[in-house]
């Protein structure tokens, strides 16, 4: 994996701009992968809801960690219950390290 860039919303982590919210939404985000591998992705500091998985709908699929198939896109919802700053990011360590991370922010307000 040595030389290989990976990154979130087309920037790497550190040259990224974190994901905003405000406490009460409810937040929905989209990965559309569009790479031949997969990306377990895990957003800490909450639990989400799997919305759907290339289009397809899934009800009650609760989790912290999805993985995002190959040449698909996937949803997913969670509360804004938990203020503060908090990693999402790929679970594959090479795509982390690589630069496969950004933050969720959302303040008390």
């Amino acid at each position: 994996m040595k030389g290989y860039v990976r990154s979130l919303n087309g920037v790497t982590y550190g040259h990224d701009t974190p994901l905003m919210g405000a406490r009460g939404q409810r937040v929905e985000l989209v990965m559309t992968n569009r790479t031949k591998m997969a990306y377990p992705m895990h957003l800490h500091g909450h639990t989400f809801q799997v919305v759907t998985i290339d289009g397809k709908r899934f009800p009650r699929a609760m989790r912290d960690t999805v993985l995002v198939p190959p040449m698909k896109s996937v949803t997913v919802a969670f509360d804004a219950d938990n203020p503060g700053r908090w990693a999402f990011h790929c679970h594959n360590l090479c795509h982390l390290a690589a630069g496969a991370v950004t933050t969720v922010q959302y303040a008390v307000y």
